[in-house]
């Protein structure tokens, strides 16, 4: 396979690759641990309530900062740190099995997800300096199957695990997976990482990464996507859950499946990645509005195996959809603010979305899942529509030419 082979030969993106892979799917596993504990401890909508806000808040304070530090120190130490000093956190929940004393879940939350929030952003920006410009497509493609690898092994695989063990060794095994995520990372702590714009990143400043987005309008368009699309994707990650719990009773293990299609749709949108050539935002736009249509279908879902089918069907587009952008992103953002400006991206991207999955709570509680599913299905196909006119309403060739010269 034509992904595979170029990931074979960019050795340092392999790194990056399997590390992200560990980290995926032991954050999926304390994902997993975090809920059935505070569900098995509380029952409360209140506790959920402060975990989900404990999972958004880092991202809003510390996505730009560590964008910002992402563009002045060595990343892949900045990586490798984030995932030794997680690890001890990872295991606070198992005195939490004994104690009960929740304080100690909410803070381990904290860290973790504050972990995240620097994590993601350094991550992103590493990756055009250590891979051919030429292989940024199917690289993108590649970051599909992360995403696609982490929901169908660490969600599938952490509900069996609690299931038929015990909720502890979720939180055992997160914390084992970043010692072997930092371990992979450390190899690439001893060189310079390709860095070719370091002598460049020294002149850039915080104000003016920041002015920058607002400056430049394509950068204002992305803006409105990161802020936008979020809401429907929060809202997604409920309703998904309610039709297999609620709408089609298979319990936790409709839950799984539903998160295992969810993974396949993202691993084979990852095929597709060469024979994207060109016209990113068209095809970026025209999935949002094939994404919207499948949440149409999946209103009207009779069987458990359609909703899954359209599951899959849904992560597909929706995976072509981020390859295209991201690979936009990565083109054009200039090396020497590439880590703020993903990092404020991030930012409100994490924060639409952790908005929007506690309103889904409210939302559903009004409405089926299946007529949320309707509502986010009009709603993705009026966002293709206000993104087209945003983007042709935008002089791209000059905004490039803009962000080249800086």
């Amino acid at each position: 396979m034509h992904s595979f082979r170029v990931l074979k030969s960019e050795k340092n993106y392999q790194i990056i690759f399997w590390s992200s892979v560990f980290n995926g799917i032991g954050g999926r596993f304390t994902q997993v641990g975090s809920f059935a504990l505070l569900y098995l401890l509380t029952e409360s909508g209140i506790a959920l309530g402060i975990l989900m806000a404990l999972l958004v808040l880092p991202t809003i304070i510390f996505a730009p900062i560590s964008g910002y530090l992402a563009d002045r120190f060595h990343k892949a130490k900045l990586l490798y740190w984030t995932d030794i000093i997680r690890a001890p956190f990872a295991l606070l929940p198992i005195l939490v099995t004994y104690t009960g004393e929740l304080s100690l879940l909410y803070l381990s939350t904290f860290v973790i997800a504050s972990g995240n929030a620097v994590y993601d952003p350094v991550r992103f920006s590493t990756i055009p300096d250590i891979v051919d410009k030429r292989n940024l497509v199917t690289i993108n493609g590649l970051e599909q199957n992360i995403v696609g690898i982490t929901l169908v092994f660490g969600s599938l695989l952490g509900g069996i695990i609690a299931f038929f063990t015990n909720v502890s060794l979720l939180f055992f095994f997160h914390a084992v997976c970043l010692i072997l995520a930092a371990t992979l990372m450390r190899r690439l702590t001893s060189g310079e990482l390709t860095t070719s714009s370091r002598t460049e990143v020294a002149e850039s400043s915080l104000k003016e990464s920041g002015f920058l987005i607002i400056k430049v309008a394509l950068l204002r368009v992305f803006l409105i996507i990161m802020l936008l699309m979020p809401l429907a994707n929060g809202v997604d990650n409920v309703i998904f859950n309610l039709i297999a719990l609620e709408v089609f009773n298979k319990g936790e293990l409709g839950v799984g499946l539903i998160y295992a299609s969810l993974g396949l749709g993202f691993v084979i949108s990852s095929t597709m990645a060469k024979w994207i050539k060109g016209k990113y935002i068209k095809l970026g736009v025209l999935m949002i509005l094939l994404e919207g249509i499948g949440h149409l279908l999946l209103s009207q879902s009779v069987f458990f195996l359609q909703a899954l089918t359209l599951a899959i069907f849904i992560t597909f587009v929706g995976g072509i959809s981020d390859i295209c952008f991201n690979t936009i992103l990565m083109k054009i953002l200039p090396a020497s603010k590439r880590g703020f400006l993903f990092g404020t991206l991030s930012m409100f991207q994490n924060s639409s979305m952790g908005i929007a999955m506690i309103g889904a709570g409210f939302l559903t509680a009004w409405i089926t899942p299946l007529q949320s599913a309707l509502l986010v299905g009009i709603t993705y196909i009026i966002l293709a529509l206000i993104f087209m006119l945003a983007f042709r309403s935008v002089n791209i060739r000059s905004s490039i030419r803009t962000l080249k010269k800086l």
